[in-house]
């Protein structure tokens, strides 16, 4: 059918996502090679980060039940160190942020706090214990999901779980992608410029439909593989060759061009089965279809046109597909604050991202470390010296995203 006679509308969606069979596939890689990947399951914390209590601050390591008082340095332990250590009555070790503390010691005094002649320093006021110091779990705790199952593992993700050790994770195989653009106009750089510009004067066309759809993937998809890109002519049988191979290796096929009602309408000549075209603009020839299990997509020809198909119908597939249940975000927004947030420094604050009354509402969340290890978390605050107001806007660098793709469809 050809889609001018009726286009769906786009409620015809959530039917055909109900019918895409998720990848089941799982692999263990590196947590290094992670991001972009989709968590097959959650990534739960199989210990408590620190093991044992760590530096927060430069100075001295010591009891604090023994402060104030004299003290003698016995020793230091820079962060990356793993030394057996104790301090014993009187003791003190000289540490790093980050490095861990001598057995008996709970509390470090910073280094500026103290005075100090040769091995000897003295603590004037009292220190309590933990102090200066990162508690056991005080990162994350045993038995805390750190990223849920479903969410893009990106680079934060990444930082937050390494930063407390761990190094594999379990992530499901990115569905494979084929990205075809045909028309008998289209020039394939590299090119000379030169002779570009000549050509397009003559009624040819530099291919940048398909280029602009890979850059969208590459950049808002990531937990999609993209494995194979070609510029091809109008000829329909030299095409449903190409697609019947490349679906023996991919999960779907993007065909950018000859999507209108004219002869060269590639969908209709193919004969594929499914959604053809949408009430949508622009982009109303966009298409979609099963072939073999295997999703086809067909794409307006015109750049702004292809990006709202893939937008709008290509990314809610592959999401589906992929088993993504909140994507990467995309970057620097301004966001509402929830509540206030305190304070006389400049800071940078976690918080939730949601989408309320068409504006992106921020709700800070609180904690006493600095990983990123949140899975509520969406992304950073930047909230200026003197601190903010519930309602003020503030900058917000997202790594999680908000949206609500269903709501495209209603």
């Amino acid at each position: 059918m050809r889609y001018l006679e009726r286009p769906s509308p786009l409620s015809k969606i959530p039917e055909f996502l109900s019918q895409i069979k998720p990848i089941e596939e799982a692999l263990s890689i590196p947590t290094w090679d992670a991001a972009g990947f989709v968590a097959a399951r959650d990534v739960v914390m199989p210990h408590d980060y620190p093991p044992r209590p760590r530096a927060a601050y430069d100075g001295y390591a010591v009891n604090s039940a023994e402060t104030p008082g004299e003290f003698t340095v016995v020793g230091s332990i820079l962060v990356g160190q793993y030394r057996e250590a104790s301090v014993g009555r009187g003791e003190a070790y000289y540490v790093t942020v980050g490095a861990f503390l001598p057995e008996g010691a709970d509390a470090v005094v910073p280094e500026e706090a103290v005075q100090r002649r040769g091995d000897k320093i003295s603590v004037a006021r009292r220190y309590n214990a933990y102090d200066n110091v990162d508690p056991p779990g005080a990162y994350a705790p045993k038995g805390a999901v750190l990223v849920r199952r479903g969410q893009v593992l990106t680079v934060f993700d990444v930082v937050a779980l390494l930063d407390v050790g761990i190094t594999k994770v379990k992530v499901y195989r990115r569905p494979k992608v084929a990205i075809f653009s045909t028309g008998d106009e289209l020039i394939k750089p590299p090119i000379d410029p030169d002779e570009a510009a000549e050509l397009v004067l003559r009624g040819k066309v530099v291919e940048s439909t398909g280029s602009l759809v890979e850059w969208y993937i590459r950049n808002y998809m990531p937990y999609v593989e993209l494995a194979d890109r070609r510029v091809m002519g109008d000829d329909n049988e030299a095409l449903r060759k190409a697609v019947k191979e490349a679906l023996q290796r991919v999960d779907a096929v993007i065909i950018t061009g000859g999507a209108g009602p004219s002869e060269i309408d590639h969908f209709y000549k193919l004969g594929f089965a499914g959604i053809r075209g949408f009430r949508m603009k622009p982009g109303r020839p966009t298409s979609v279809a099963f072939v073999n299990g295997k999703v086809v997509f067909g794409l307006s020809g015109y750049p702004i046109s292809a990006l709202h198909g893939a937008i709008r119908i290509v990314e809610p597939v592959m999401r589906r597909m992929a088993n993504v249940t909140a994507g990467p975000g995309s970057g620097w927004v301004y966001a509402t604050l929830a509540a206030d947030v305190a304070g006389e420094l400049a800071q940078f604050v976690r918080a939730k991202a949601e989408y309320r009354d068409g504006e992106i509402v921020a709700t800070p969340l609180r904690t006493r470390h600095h990983s990123f290890t949140d899975p509520d978390a969406s992304g950073i605050l930047v909230i200026p010296p003197g601190g903010a107001k519930r309602g003020d806007k503030v900058l917000m660098l997202l790594y999680r995203d908000p949206r609500d793709l269903g709501r495209w469809f209603a």
